[in-house]
């Protein structure tokens, strides 16, 4: 493991989370795609679901709910993705420019509106890994149901150079 690798990951563990293992597809599609791009690459990260140690962390948005449990699970999908995005860099987290959008389902009640504050869970997890980067174009979506029942599932776009 590089040194820049090794720093994002030592920033995620000081705020209290680890890097899962690179996640198995759960169907017929790849965990990232890479396209070149003038030097560049673009690495669309499939969507991640939060599981912890491969159970789902089950769970529904709700009116009135206490949302740290939401964002935890957001946080936990977002870490699969950034394992993802490793194994899509070969290991090297340092290749990561920019972390253009990240999109986020979240398992809700037809009459929740608090969408994006659930999905900032996902949002601390890139800005702990990266403090400098802008931060991402959103998108925080509530679903009727997603696979095994799951709280949240978060899709990572990142740009990554040499």
């Amino acid at each position: 493991m590089d040194d820049v690798t090794q720093a994002i990951e030592s920033r995620l563990v000081a705020a209290g989370w680890r890097l899962p293992a690179p996640p198995r597809p759960r169907g017929s599609y790849a965990p990232f795609h890479l396209a070149a791009l003038d030097g560049a690459r673009l690495a669309c990260v499939s969507g991640q679901a939060s599981r912890l140690d491969g159970a789902p962390i089950v769970g529904l948005c709700q009116p009135g709910q206490d949302l740290a449990p939401a964002r935890a699970a957001c946080a936990q999908a977002a870490l699969s993705g950034l394992a993802a995005l490793r194994q899509a860099c070969g290991g090297d987290l340092g290749q990561v420019r920019a972390i253009l959008q990240l999109r986020g389902y979240l398992r809700s009640a037809a009459d929740f509106e608090e969408h994006s504050a659930v999905l900032d869970g996902a949002s601390r997890v890139l800005e702990a890994a990266f403090p400098a980067m802008p931060r991402p174009a959103r998108s925080a979506v509530g679903v009727t149901s997603l696979p095994g029942r799951a709280w949240a599932e978060v899709e990572i776009i990142a740009l990554l150079g040499g």
